[in-house]
């Protein structure tokens, strides 16, 4: 009968502990590295196209149609960021999840490239997306966030 009820106490002081740092401790290191998103960003796409550094490169950044719409196919230009043999991008939210979109692109020349993309709808007043760039699946270290509003 003692055996029976150290095993669960233990069992619950387990649990209690698994809670505990799940819900606390991990989330709390989350919110570390998390963005703020009250503050604006430095450029606007959905205003005017936007120049990055990489790589001591001027890395140009075009979305069209201007202002950017949920739902409707949007004209995605990158120019100057290098030459990459299997280039891929990963689009998804930062201030929710909502999946993510990997679609096509398509290279111009050695260092340009497009694609055309679909942004999915948002219950959000603005929702704020971050575009990151792969070569063969693995993050080439270059990425960049705009905004979308309803």
């Amino acid at each position: 009968m003692r055996k029976i009820i150290f095993i669960l106490a233990f069992a619950f002081v387990i649990v209690i502990l698994y809670i505990i740092f799940d819900f606390y401790i991990i989330k709390d290191s989350k919110k570390i590295t998390k963005a703020d998103f009250s503050t604006p960003l430095t450029c606007d796409l959905n205003v005017k196209d936007c120049t990055y550094s990489f790589n001591n490169k001027k890395v140009l950044i075009s979305l069209n149609p201007k202002p950017l719409q949920s739902l409707d196919v949007t004209n995605l230009k990158i120019v100057n960021l290098g030459n990459y043999n299997n280039l891929g991008i990963k689009i998804y939210g930062l201030n929710m999840y909502m999946g993510e979109i990997k679609p096509k692109i398509h290279r111009l020349n050695s260092t340009d490239y497009e694609s055309k993309i679909v942004l999915a709808a948002c219950v959000l007043d603005t929702m704020r997306f971050r575009v990151e760039f792969m070569d063969n699946n693995k993050p080439i270290g270059f990425y960049f966030d705009f905004e979308l509003k309803k």
